[in-house]
């Protein structure tokens, strides 16, 4: 077993880290430590022992974090782990994977999982950028592209709200045209998402499974401060789907057109611009969850 850390992630998640790797050794399981140095560095690490034979590759971090770890194990054999210890660490709670290290050991330590099925984006270059949650084009990418890191490191999750409050003001909520399965429509904004949570504990959907192919794309064909306003409270109640002007669907792939003004987000970070193509990855992971 080796466990991926990113010490951005603060000194208080190092202790955290620490638990887990106390309670592994209880169950005669003692990881190698493998600590990040740069952006990318995660998919790296994970790459270089992803080819030995019943490997554990553990993401320490936030949902970040977890996407690089598995854009370094897709196509392998490697079953990939979770600790928890970002902002929202949507994709723990989408799976079951509970805060308590105690917890987190045990089912680190036991054989199996469940099988996790991750996402593409695709420039028209053809480099490609893994996601495990949801990616987003609209209002809440430019929340993502615009936000202030440092801010976000002392405050966490609130730092998005900060920006939000800032953008509305800004944000010219022009229409993206997007095709989705081959027919064409437009919106002010969507989320194409794996699971059914989002920012952390609300639910978006009700009917997508991170173990499938496909995906959830919830389209948001209106735009405004007040529309927005919606959206987040619906959001808060988990009542999304119920609002007029949101439309929920499946597809199999999602190609989102347009200038590349256009920015894109991907489990909580910056993805680049539009143009790009969004499709199931090549291959799914087995993830040991609760």
């Amino acid at each position: 077993m080796y466990i991926i850390y990113n010490p951005a992630s603060g000194r208080q998640n190092m202790k955290k880290l620490l638990s887990v790797q106390q309670a592994l050794a209880k169950h005669h399981v003692f990881p190698q430590l493998l600590i990040t140095e740069y952006a990318g560095h995660a998919t790296e690490l994970a790459r270089s022992v992803s080819g030995q034979e019943g490997v554990t590759v553990v993401a320490a971090g936030g949902d970040g974090t977890i996407a690089e770890v598995v854009s370094g194990l897709v196509g392998s054999r490697a079953r990939l782990g979770l600790i928890p210890l970002g902002t929202a660490n949507v994709l723990a709670r989408e799976l079951g994977i509970p805060a308590a290290p105690d917890t987190i050991a045990e089912i680190l330590a036991t054989s199996g999982g469940r099988i996790l099925w991750p996402g593409c984006l695709y420039d028209t270059s053809g480099i490609r950028k893994i996601f495990v949650q949801m990616a987003s084009v609209g209002f809440d990418a430019c929340v993502v592209h615009n936000v202030n890191y440092s801010l976000k490191k002392r405050i966490g999750r609130y730092a998005y709200v900060f920006q939000m409050i800032h953008d509305l003001f800004f944000y010219d909520f022009s229409s993206v045209r997007m095709e989705i399965d081959g027919e064409t429509c437009s919106a002010t904004g969507a989320i194409v998402s794996k699971g059914c949570f989002y920012g952390g504990g609300y639910r978006i959907t009700d009917c997508a499974d991170p173990s499938e192919k496909g995906f959830v794309v919830i389209l948001f064909e209106k735009g405004g401060i007040f529309s927005v306003l919606r959206y987040g409270h619906a959001i808060l109640r988990n009542k999304l789907g119920d609002l007029p002007g949101v439309r929920v669907i499946r597809a199999r792939q999602v190609k989102i057109m347009g200038s590349d003004s256009i920015p894109l987000q991907a489990d909580g970070d910056t993805a680049g611009f539009a143009p790009v193509m969004i499709k199931d990855a090549e291959a799914p992971l087995l993830v040991a969850s609760a």
